[in-house]
């Protein structure tokens, strides 16, 4: 089963926004759709270049609203976090997947890399929809 064939389930519109997007942008297109597990950063050219997963907005909210004690793992993420203003101040480079590969190959890298979402690209890297791990998770249990 290859990408193409599960993901557009969940997700119809992938949330797509540009880098200099303000976190409360990032915020509220996250907040739009709850399906929604991460928002996709592109250039003047709308082209990916990174991704901000719910994981990374989890943790400034914690930074940026009251955490009282940092691990010391985090500080660096809330020295970065502290300072951002835009989405490509916290985007992670992006991962990306294309319509023909494999679910199984896809659900590998989701794991490996910890996202729960990734979007998928055509070959000039414009973002063309989304892959949502329980599109995988139903393509694989459902067969």
């Amino acid at each position: 089963m290859k990408v193409k064939d599960v993901h557009k389930y969940i997700t119809i519109e992938p949330p797509i926004l540009h880098k200099d997007a303000t976190i409360k942008d990032v915020i509220e297109t996250l907040l739009k759709d709850p399906r929604s597990r991460s928002v996709y950063i592109v250039d003047d050219k709308n082209t990916l270049i990174g991704i901000i997963p719910t994981s990374t907005i989890l943790k400034a909210t914690h930074i940026l609203k009251g955490k009282k004690t940092l691990r010391k793992e985090d500080t660096f993420d809330a020295l970065k976090i502290s300072t951002a203003r835009y989405a490509k101040d916290i985007m992670h480079p992006p991962v990306y997947v294309f319509e023909d590969e494999d679910i199984k190959d896809v659900l590998e890298s989701m794991v490996t890399e910890g996202y729960q979402e990734l979007p998928v690209v055509n070959k000039d890297k414009k973002v063309i929809g989304d892959l949502n791990c329980l599109e995988i998770i139903k393509a694989i249990w459902e067969k």
